[in-house]
């Protein structure tokens, strides 16, 4: 996943939530814990800015990518509770 597939999602997500999308969906279980939708939606868009942060302070750094990758994947399985997919 690359920056513009995540930001891509991050703004899905942020949009969801201004609409109140995930109020009301069953909790979830990510990141091991399992927590109400709408709080997860919030801590993945968290995590894609501190991912940002990272990125901008650690452009070499390895633990970049992988961290795109299992937040960009948490997103999506938000994104697909939302749509009704999961």
């Amino acid at each position: 996943m690359d920056w513009a597939e995540l930001i891509a999602l991050a703004v899905e997500l942020n949009v969801g939530l201004q609409r109140g999308a995930f109020r009301g969906l069953p909790p979830v279980t990510i990141y091991g814990k399992v927590m109400e939708t709408e709080l997860m939606a919030r801590i993945v868009l968290a995590d894609i800015d501190d991912i940002r942060e990272w990125d901008r302070r650690h452009p070499t750094h390895t633990a970049v990518e992988r961290r795109l990758m299992a937040v960009g994947t948490e997103a999506q399985q938000l994104l697909q509770l939302e749509r009704g997919v999961a």
